[in-house]
């Protein structure tokens, strides 16, 4: 499965240019949530792994927290150890987030940005490829589940 896409994907189109956002730093969590009388409350996040967008805006590939420390966190996230490279090899049910750092991204397009990042939670109820796609602009963003 090393290589295969990862069970999680992403990309960004920047709306404003019409091409890839490139070379935005992604990052992704596990998110513990805690039932509240009004719904979820989110209780602990994790990354547990990051990434940058390659040209066509997308994420090809997560880098896993390196630390020796972060092994057992990754297991429960059905990432494991083969010839010394971390693989993601299941996909776990739960809550994620994935947060895009999309101020540097308008920086280096000498533009203003209303949202320094953005953060999109979904929930994965099955083994299933998931894919979040972010339209974004440097004052507005939007997405859905893709495929």
């Amino acid at each position: 499965m090393s290589n295969s896409k990862p069970p999680v994907t992403c990309h960004i189109l920047d709306t404003t240019s019409g091409k890839p956002a490139q070379d935005v730093t992604c990052s992704i969590y596990f998110v513990r949530t805690t039932a509240e009388s009004f719904g979820f409350e989110v209780s602990e996040t994790q990354p547990f792994a990051a990434a940058r967008t390659n040209e066509d805006g997308r994420i090809g590939a997560w880098i896993f927290a390196p630390e020796p420390s972060k092994r057992p966190f990754l297991k429960e996230l059905g990432i494991y150890e083969e010839n010394s490279t971390l693989v993601w090899k299941s996909l776990v049910p739960g809550t994620y987030k994935i947060r895009f750092q999309t101020s540097r991204y308008f920086e280096r397009q000498k533009k203003t940005c209303f949202f320094p990042f953005v953060e999109i939670f979904f929930e994965v109820s099955d083994s299933r490829h998931y894919h979040i796609p972010l339209l974004l602009s440097n004052y507005a963003y939007s997405t859905y589940r893709g495929s």
